[in-house]
């Protein structure tokens, strides 16, 4: 049965893109053959170098997607060249031990001469100027070097919020793997150099080297964000924590029905505008003096931390 769902297209400032949400489970691709429809598509090989379905593993029912280690497998999935919205990607991937993998963000597709938004995202592939063979590396995000940790041999998730509301000259993003925040909420959508891209294009899963070998499977592509792990604006919610005014004027009350111990407030390009210990049920920020814009509030509630946007 066809598991494929394709649910909307977005309309904004008068453009139409050419894909929208969906989410797919791989369930209805031919095991061993290719995959080039849809929101699938690749490097410009016309099908030659598309994702493969395969049955060795999978995380729901029994095909994922496979970049095996033919070194030229080049899948792109095709994000729609966003420019404008909230755009959330979750995936699950699954790297056998031994093997590695590898993907990088694109800010235009169908790709030409490539245009990439944060380096590169090695899970597992050994770096130079970096010892032994690391769990995961991204190399030029906007933060600098970002290490992170994966399980092998099990499905993890993946999880990328981009937030071009703003427009995609001021896109900020997050990211994260295995239930853990690895790009906070509020970094600037930039390659190394500090360059926004064209648009969100889509991914790119290479297959990097003779060593590379992965699989993907369940992606799900919202207009909105995805929770990364268990802890997000919900989980506050049940600590009965509320923010308001939003949008805000001058004075942000903050309450709850535990305590609220730290409160940390984050621009657009993941500057740290606020911070403050409270420890107490309630309290108020005077933002007068900010910038009128959107904000991003980081609370721990009761040892329950959340971020929520507010708008000034």
């Amino acid at each position: 049965m066809k598991k494929n769902y394709f649910l909307a297209v977005l309309f904004a400032f008068g453009m139409t893109t050419a894909n929208a949400q969906f989410v797919d489970d791989m369930e209805s691709y031919a095991v061993g053959q290719p995959i080039y429809t849809g929101w699938w598509t690749d490097w410009g090989c016309g099908g030659s170098c598309a994702i493969t379905a395969s049955a060795d593993f999978a995380q729901s029912g029994s095909v994922s997607g496979q970049v095996p280690n033919d070194g030229s497998t080049d899948a792109v999935l095709d994000m729609g060249n966003k420019i404008f919205g909230s755009w959330g990607l979750k995936f699950s991937m699954y790297v056998p031990s031994g093997s590695h993998g590898y993907l990088n963000l694109q800010g235009t597709v169908p790709i030409g001469a490539g245009e990439w938004i944060s380096g590169n995202f090695y899970f597992g592939q050994p770096i130079a100027g970096h010892a032994g063979s690391m769990e995961g590396y991204i190399d030029d995000t906007a933060l600098g070097g970002v290490d992170f940790d994966f399980p092998y041999d099990q499905w993890f998730d993946v999880v990328m919020n981009v937030d071009i509301n703003s427009g995609i000259g001021a896109a900020t993003w997050e990211m994260g793997v295995n239930g853990t925040v690895i790009i906070p909420v509020g970094t600037p959508f930039t390659d190394f150099a500090g360059t926004y891209p064209t648009s969100l294009g889509g991914i790119d899963f290479f297959s990097i080297d003779t060593g590379n070998n992965y699989y993907v499977d369940d992606l799900d592509y919202i207009n909105g964000f995805h929770t990364i792990g268990t802890t997000g604006v919900n989980d506050l919610a049940a600590k009965g924590f509320s923010a308001y005014p939003n949008p805000v004027k001058n004075v942000l009350n903050l309450n709850a029905k535990e305590a609220i111990s730290s409160v940390s407030i984050y621009n657009v390009l993941g500057q740290q505008v606020y911070n403050a210990n409270v420890n107490a049920l309630n309290t108020t920020i005077d933002t007068s003096s900010f910038a009128s814009g959107a904000y991003f509030v980081k609370v721990n509630v009761g040892g329950t931390e959340g971020i929520v946007k507010i708008l000034k």
